[in-house]
């Protein structure tokens, strides 16, 4: 056998895809529809998740913040995650316009409503208090919607840890219809704060929908 195997090896097509071709197949033949957590349907990058469980880890994250929820997938991840690595006194906050059809474990609040609503925005804040927390949008992709979320909810995010811009892949694979989306608003933000800045270091699979999107508190925030 060559080192390259043989000729009718099926392998080799799918080795010989370059990122853009393995981006636009994932989003087109597996993230909607084949990847599942606890048989629910989970709409995210599955080397995402692994540097999401990372981040929680290294940080002591108690509380996560989950804008958009879906299926509600990650929603369980979450959840399952946190209280393998924190216990019972852990916290998902999760904010969609329409709740999942399945049933939340305890440690999940489910708000109803726009993520940016006043209301909205008091009732997170209300929950996160004293909890070392993170924060990840993946609701409305538009650049001036995240970058709302950012200015609002980048208040909550506790020093060291994480607001995560999720989707700016389309920003990179310059899908029209949904740009400018996230990694816009993500520099867009960072070029307005010193707060916080962009952690390349989270990117190191390569193959994630969060170009630019791991925003890492560096200072605390300010008052007011």
């Amino acid at each position: 056998m060559t080192p390259g195997g043989r000729a009718d090896n099926p392998l080799r097509g799918n080795l010989d895809m370059t990122l853009r071709e393995w981006v636009e197949r994932y989003q087109r033949e597996v993230v909607f529809e084949n990847v599942h957590y606890r048989g629910v349907l989970t709409w995210k990058n599955v080397l995402d998740l692994w540097v999401y469980q990372e981040i929680i880890w290294e940080t002591g994250v108690e509380c996560v913040v989950e804008i958009g929820v879906r299926h509600g997938g990650t929603t369980l991840w979450l959840s399952d995650t946190l209280q393998k690595f924190r216990g019972d006194d852990t916290l998902v906050v999760a904010i969609d316009l329409e709740a999942p059809s399945l049933a939340l474990p305890a440690n999940v609040r489910f708000l109803r409503g726009d993520s940016i609503a006043d209301e909205t925005v008091a009732q997170v804040r209300e929950l996160c208090a004293g909890r070392k927390t993170m924060v990840m949008a993946d609701g409305n992709h538009a650049a001036e919607h995240v970058l709302q979320e950012l200015r609002l909810y980048g208040a909550l995010v506790s020093d060291g840890c994480y607001f995560i811009a999720e989707d700016g892949i389309v920003d990179v694979m310059e899908w029209a219809q949904f740009t400018p989306g996230p990694l816009v608003a993500a520099r867009r933000f960072v070029a307005e704060t010193d707060e916080f800045m962009i952690d390349h270091s989270r990117e190191k699979f390569l193959l994630t929908y969060a170009p630019d999107g791991f925003l890492k508190r560096v200072k605390p925030a300010r008052p007011g």
